[in-house]
């Protein structure tokens, strides 16, 4: 199996469902597949193809096609995207979104380019000084496992204390903070569920 080269998702149309739209709204005006081809500049083919979903318009093509179906391009493909079936982050790729910062950690997001996620995956950066941080706590769930260094898990009234390769999985909804341990950094990947 050959490896993947996407180092980003992309959104897709739901090409079935735009055809039957176009076709609706072609039939609704009383209009022939000439009739838009006139207005248009497209030819038969390629909008036989788009109705049949076969073809994937450009944008431009949407936008001559609405005009002449006197609708606008959103009521043609508003809830037709297709969610990418996999996100791949190459390190180095694409830069990535700007960290988010509290005194003494740095959240690292990944796999932003998923749409309407459910998980919140990050590596962390856990400086050795000023870790003063509030506690934190959501609806859901959260795993948390070492890469670098030692940290200590403030879970409600409890201390978890993790060195390199150890992991804890948590409720979220009880308040937790990550200290490091004897002022040394540490690098945690921390995947959190909100359900």
């Amino acid at each position: 199996m050959a490896a993947s080269k996407h180092k980003h998702p992309t959104l897709t149309l739901n090409l079935a469902d735009l055809g039957r739209r176009v076709r609706a709204a072609r039939i609704a005006k009383r209009l022939t597949l000439e009739d838009v081809v006139g207005d248009t500049g497209l030819t038969v083919s390629w909008l036989s193809k788009l109705e049949n979903g076969l073809l994937a318009p450009s944008l431009e093509a949407l936008v001559r096609l609405a005009k002449s179906l006197e609708c606008g391009v959103e009521s043609l493909v508003e809830g037709l995207s297709v969610p990418p079936a996999f996100v791949v982050d190459t390190q180095g790729s694409a830069p990535r979104r700007r960290p988010r910062t509290a005194p003494g950690l740095i959240a690292e997001p990944l796999a932003d380019g998923w749409p309407d996620r459910r998980m919140r995956p990050a590596i962390l950066h856990v400086a050795g000084t000023g870790n003063r941080h509030a506690p934190e706590h959501h609806d859901g769930e959260r795993f948390l496992m070492v890469l670098e260094g030692e940290i200590r898990v403030l879970y409600g009234d409890e201390q978890i204390s993790l060195g390199c390769g150890d992991s804890v999985y948590l409720r979220a909804t009880v308040p937790h903070a990550i200290c490091p341990v004897a002022g040394r950094t540490a690098r945690v990947l921390s995947v959190s569920y909100e359900g």
